[in-house]
């Protein structure tokens, strides 16, 4: 199966755990925004790793404002979105979803054809991954948050 394939079927159900993360409540300012980063960053790595690319999770992170310039944009209103309405129930917390997921997706998508335009036709490559659960507790400590 081609990389670009592979890849774009993990940017699918990456932007779906955005969107269910960022759907959740958490009463603390800017949570949504640290655990989506965290999740991009983690769509990113297995991006690159399908393309057969290693990235440390500071490179991972770093790639999410160099993707380009609509998606920062994205993201910032994403978080806007997720601090404002995000408070009013069942509304709210539906539309912080699908805002953090369609940033996900879209940022996933100019992921894909970044390394689709490095490495054109790649195969997929098999590679050694990490749990979630771990990459999230290490990139939002990257982030700056601590238990």
């Amino acid at each position: 199966m081609t990389a670009e394939k592979t890849a774009r079927s993990w940017v699918e159900e990456s932007a779906l755990r955005a969107a269910g993360a960022a759907a959740i409540p958490i009463p603390v300012p800017g949570a949504h925004t640290a655990l989506t980063s965290a999740i991009e960053a983690y769509m990113i790595y297995h991006v690159a790793g399908i393309y057969g690319e290693t990235l440390t999770l500071g490179e991972a992170l770093g790639l999410i404002p160099t993707l380009g310039a609509g998606i920062v944009a994205r993201k910032a209103a994403t978080a806007v979105v997720g601090e404002t309405v995000g408070w009013i129930p069942f509304a709210g917390w539906l539309l912080k979803g699908a805002a953090s997921g369609g940033t996900a997706f879209a940022m996933g998508v100019a992921a894909v054809a970044y390394f689709e335009k490095k490495y054109p036709g790649r195969e997929a490559v098999a590679f050694d991954t990490v749990s979630i659960k771990d990459w999230v507790k290490t990139a939002l400590s990257h982030l700056g948050f601590k238990k």
